[in-house]
């Protein structure tokens, strides 16, 4: 396995403990919030670490960007989706933080279709 392979891999086991226990990771997730918003979204950038880790995984090289960008945004946004979706289920739900799903799902549809048309989801 490549040392980026590893890098990601270590982003991602960091990304979702954040994700999981984002108490423990004070000065990456934020402080604690009463509100329930702020709390799931303490979650959420633990999840973008995650993604940021499945990017780096996923990635092998940034050309052709036609491949690379959406596929970026696609496991970027994975993270900070199943990160909310955590959230969502462990903390409490918020109807900001539904539109903030739906807003994740759209965007990666739309890279979806792009990585599909570009030709780049198969072999």
């Amino acid at each position: 396995m490549s040392t980026s392979g590893l890098v990601g891999i270590a982003l991602s086991v960091l990304g979702a403990i954040a994700a999981v226990f984002p108490d423990w990771f004070g000065p990456l997730t934020g402080a604690p919030s009463a509100d329930l918003f702020e709390t799931v979204e303490r979650r959420v950038r633990g999840g973008m670490l995650l993604g940021l880790g499945l990017c780096v995984v996923a990635i092998p090289a940034l050309r052709p960007w036609s491949v690379s960008l959406p596929t970026a945004l696609f496991y970027f946004m994975t993270g900070a989706l199943a990160a909310r979706l955590l959230g969502l289920l462990v903390d409490g739900t918020v109807p900001k933080q539904w539109l903030m799903v739906a807003i994740e799902a759209g965007v990666m549809t739309i890279a979806a279709v792009w990585l599909w048309r570009s030709g780049g989801g198969g072999p």
